[in-house]
Formats: structure tokens, C-alpha cells, sequence
């Protein structure tokens, strides 16, 4: 019986991180800082993968900064970081509540760890932090939806 209910702890957790994935993610999130305009906007593609761009629009022009994708292997989602002229870097859920995501790569020189929390009304907090020269770099950016 105790086996039966762990067992049923695990994948009604595994269905809490695909619901709450698949729903908080998408749609286009703007933020605004020194004059121009940074987005991240997310693609349900399907129920195991979601896709995604992070760019800026300044003086009219939309320059692209990475490809971004968040993909299920068996039951683990990862996230998949492609910035613009630089290799591809992975990076794993290791903890989730209902509204905040935490991806880590430990081996990557920078960031370690990609973090999602979804506020309320709208609002997103991403950051990126990890360890550089033995101290903790933390960068955050606060989004709002604009379009879902």
C-alpha cells in the first residue's frame, strides 16, 4: 500500500509539472529596460515540447538572441538554450512548485541555472544565476504577458 501511494505521489507530480508547463509558458512577454524592448515567447507545440525565442526590437529592428525549446524526455523536462553564434547548452528541471521552474547544468561556465516563477497577474520573473570566480551572479528580468 505504501509503495501504491509513493507511486501515485510521483506521477500526479510528473502531471502537475506537465500541466503547469504546458499552460504558464506560452505566449509573449515583454520587458523594458534602458529604451528597449526584450521578449520571450513561447509555442505549445505539442504536450512533450514547447517552443521558444528570446529577442529585442530596438530603433525598429527585431535582432534574435537565442532559440529557446523546452522538451520531455521520458519524465524530465529539459530545457534547451541556443543562444545566437554559441553552442547548445541543456539544462534539466531539478525542482518545481506549481508556478516556479528551476533548470540547472551544473558543467555550464554560466548560468547554472535558469528560473521561472510565474506571478500573478501576468507577471514573470526569469533569472539566470551560478557561481563565477567563486561568487554567486545572480540577473533577473521581469516580464509581463503582452499575448497568449
Amino acid at each position: 500500500m505504501k509503495t501504491l501511494i509513493l507511486l501515485f505521489l510521483f506521477f500526479s507530480n510528473i502531471l502537475a509539472q506537465d500541466d503547469s508547463i504546458t499552460k504558464l509558458f506560452p505566449g509573449k512577454w515583454k520587458m523594458i529596460s534602458d529604451n528597449i524592448e526584450y521578449f520571450e515567447e513561447w509555442e505549445l507545440l505539442n504536450e512533450k515540447e514547447l517552443a521558444g525565442a528570446g529577442f529585442s526590437t530596438a530603433e525598429g529592428d527585431t535582432i534574435l538572441s537565442e532559440r529557446l525549446f523546452l522538451k520531455k524526455f521520458d519524465d524530465t523536462w529539459t530545457y534547451v538554450a541556443m543562444p545566437s553564434n554559441q553552442n547548445i547548452t541543456l539544462f534539466a528541471l531539478t525542482d518545481f512548485s506549481v508556478r516556479k521552474f528551476i533548470f540547472q547544468n551544473d558543467e555550464h561556465d554560466f548560468p547554472q541555472k535558469i528560473i521561472y516563477e510565474f506571478l500573478e497577474d501576468g507577471k514573470l520573473t526569469a533569472a539566470i544565476e551560478g557561481i563565477v570566480s567563486g561568487e554567486v551572479k545572480r540577473r533577473e528580468f521581469n516580464y509581463m504577458i503582452v499575448e497568449d
